[in-house]
């Protein structure tokens, strides 16, 4: 991270559904001076969901987005990211498909599984962690990768696997596999970060940032 980093951050929005646990992570890495961004909104389709409050908590700038009308979300969330000034928006638990038209190149998800494996609609959260324990995998961890307009498709920028315990449940390998997230959320986001401020070759996965299991 430059000095040019630090005085001229990457403005980023994150959109949750949820507890926002990610988005908490991730304001902690920033604060501490390991990222070169800072978060400018979280924003929920979702009302009064526990992520919400978490980043009030933390001074952070937030924004419920009715879900109805339907037809006009997609616009007004549009228009919410664009008021904040947001270069770069993080999908962190969000359960929407999110028109990624607008932020091409510019979005971001994670997702709890090594992807492309147990992705796609309606994988996420415990549908995730049970069907790689009805799978007998012995392996399972995240990815991060860039949002298109399909559900856990685009590019890959970083996965971090772990090892998964046959006699584990789904609240377990969860518990496991946000260990991974805590680390492969913050380093996609300062990746993609110093790409937005400094060009060059658009981040994509080339190894997995831990190897192995453990």
């Amino acid at each position: 991270m430059t000095s040019a980093d630090i005085i001229d951050p990457v403005r980023v929005a994150c959109l949750i559904s949820g507890g926002g646990r990610g988005v908490v992570n991730l304001q902690q890495k920033i604060a501490g001076a390991q990222i070169p961004a800072r978060i400018v909104l979280v924003a929920s389709t979702r009302a009064n969901v526990a992520g919400i409050h978490a980043a009030a908590a933390l001074g952070l700038a937030t924004c419920e987005i009715e879900r109805l009308p339907s037809e006009t979300l997609d616009d007004r969330l549009d228009a919410a990211l664009e008021k904040s000034g947001a270069e770069l928006i993080v999908l962190s638990g969000y359960l929407r498909l999110f028109r990624v038209t607008r932020w091409k190149d510019r979005c971001i998800n994670i997702h709890p599984s090594l992807l492309p494996k147990f992705g796609g609609r309606g994988m996420w959260g415990e549908h995730v962690h049970n069907a790689v324990l009805a799978a007998g995998e012995t392996e399972s961890g995240c990815t991060v990768h860039w949002a298109d307009e399909q559900f856990d498709q685009g590019s890959i920028i970083v996965q971090r696997r772990c090892a998964v315990d046959g006699s584990m449940n789904a609240t377990q390998l969860a518990a496991r596999v946000f260990e991974e997230e805590r680390q492969a959320l913050p380093e996609a986001v300062a990746r993609v970060a110093h790409w937005v401020r400094h060009a060059g070759t658009r981040p994509n996965f080339n190894i997995e940032s831990n190897h192995g299991t453990k």
